[in-house]
């Protein structure tokens, strides 16, 4: 036969127990950090953005529309100007998405996930900027250019992507230049800073 095991002395304690709420010190700390991240992040896309936009109007060769009657045309050669204008727009986003990716991880690598997020939201931003200021750059409407022209009359077409779809490199190329260096280039001891 087993004896009854006897309960343990009664000690002083609460219910539920107690714990050290995080200081709030701490929090505020904690807070601080993640707003200049933010901080960071905003002010470097948006100088990659407008950075971005002058470079890719100075690279760009603008094709130029023909007046013929009541249309605009654009001759073979000129098309081409249009796609040269989007692969500039192309490498420059591909250069800056990872450039800005990989320094930033660098940079600012306390909270990996956090960075990685912001990244790809900056380069929307960055991506956004590009697109409005190129168009600002550029020439006026054509159609506004050419009312009230002889025909024959040249005009340069407005700095705009033609392949929108393009407008995802730069979140892309950033992200992929953010897990660059999470996989590829960090350290295996590097210490969160």
């Amino acid at each position: 036969m087993s004896t009854p095991v006897p309960p343990p002395p009664a000690t002083e304690s609460t219910y539920p127990p107690a714990h050290d709420p995080e200081p709030a010190s701490g929090r505020v700390r904690g807070l601080r950090s993640v707003l200049l991240d933010v901080l960071v992040v905003l002010v470097w896309f948006a100088v990659a953005g407008i950075l971005g936009a002058v470079v890719w109007w100075q690279l760009s060769d603008l094709p130029q529309l023909t007046k013929s009657g009541n249309t605009a045309t654009l001759s073979p050669e000129e098309l081409t100007k249009q796609v040269s204008a989007d692969g500039w727009y192309f490498v420059i986003a591909v250069v800056g998405g990872l450039v800005s990716g990989i320094t930033l991880l660098l940079w600012r690598r306390r909270d990996p996930l956090l960075m990685v997020v912001l990244v790809a939201l900056g380069a929307c931003l960055a991506a956004w900027l590009m697109l409005r200021v190129g168009l600002a750059l550029g020439p006026d409407k054509e159609i506004g250019a050419l009312k009230g022209t002889a025909d024959g009359t040249h005009v340069s077409e407005q700095l705009k992507l033609r392949a929108t779809g393009m407008a995802w490199i730069w979140p892309l190329a950033a992200s992929f230049g953010a897990l660059v260096y999470l996989w590829v280039l960090r350290k295996p001891g590097d210490d969160p800073a």
